[in-house]
């Protein structure tokens, strides 16, 4: 018997579509498998798609179940920004809301109206060093680059997080705008369950951002992905590792998505006291590009 449910494209990260990072979101998805879940993310073949379900939790709005093409994520930046925004628009709301995934309870203020939202959550997941990094010259073949453009030393590769887990690479910014995925070389990276690799160096003088970036995480379905709000959560954990932050409260601009045509903003908020994380919120803007029913097979 086939089945329908409503969903909507919104573009992350971004007030102007056709920029940021696209998202599916699938309403009342409770009735689906997640195996059904999955062929849909294959169907759509964004770097995410979000299903929202209903909350299992006292005082959760909603449930969220996040898929790439290659598996599912207890947690992903975008793909929390676009629901919320998708979720106060669908219900008409303003404000808080309480989000339930895999990874904890995401408080979210929603801000905005019509096809406009902007959206910020706090992270229960603080940012933290996980493991080493593979040795920077893995990195370099894996991503096009010469010998000597990713960093060693304080900056060497590190794997952390802020609810899963990437490798994080410094290189100067030419380097990061050249990079060019060498899907051959990729394996030799063995990165686990790690998501990616998130290549970063600092913006350009002229850009209101302080961080460039790019994601590349072709082992999850995502040869690289325009904008990773996961990724720049865990951010300041490798800049505290390799000795950049002092206690302080912090508001960056990371920009990602530009080499590949699709420029974004990501926001990041934390607080670093006696160098320990004391909050982190991730937010951006978002806006509706379509909408309609996707048909599935009970």
């Amino acid at each position: 018997m086939s089945e329908s449910l409503r969903f909507e494209t919104w573009d992350v990260f971004t007030d102007m579509r056709f920029t940021g990072n696209q998202l599916a979101v699938v309403f009342d998805a409770d009735v689906l498998t997640g195996e059904t879940m999955q062929a849909i993310t294959r169907e759509f073949g964004y770097s995410e798609t979000v299903f929202v379900l209903e909350g299992q939790q006292a005082g959760c709005d909603a449930r969220l179940r996040i898929f790439t093409p290659g598996g599912e994520l207890p947690f992903a930046g975008h793909p929390t920004v676009g629901a919320a925004a998708a979720i106060a628009r669908r219900h008409d709301l303003q404000g808080g809301l309480e989000l339930q995934l895999d990874a904890g309870r995401f408080p979210v203020r929603v801000t905005g109206s019509g096809e406009v939202r902007h959206a910020e959550f706090e992270n229960p997941n603080l940012p933290r060093v996980v493991a080493e990094g593979p040795d920077t010259g893995l990195v370099e073949t894996a991503l096009g680059l010469p010998r000597g453009s990713v960093a060693g030393g304080p900056e060497r590769p590190r794997r952390c997080g802020a609810g899963i887990d990437f490798v994080y690479a410094a290189a100067p910014l030419e380097a990061v705008n050249n990079a060019s995925l060498n899907t051959a070389a990729w394996a030799a990276l063995a990165l686990g369950d790690a998501c990616g690799v998130l290549l970063y160096a600092p913006a350009a003088q002229e850009s209101p951002a302080d961080w460039h970036v790019r994601m590349f995480g072709p082992h999850i379905g995502v040869a690289e992905d325009p904008a990773t709000g996961s990724a720049a959560a865990g951010l300041p954990a490798q800049l505290r590792a390799a000795g950049e932050l002092v206690d302080g409260s912090f508001d960056w601009r990371v920009e990602q998505g530009v080499e590949m045509g699709r420029p974004a903003t990501i926001r990041v908020r934390f607080d670093l006291r006696q160098s320990t994380f004391a909050s982190l919120h991730v937010g951006g803007q978002a806006v509706l590009v379509s909408s309609g029913e996707i048909r599935y097979r009970r």
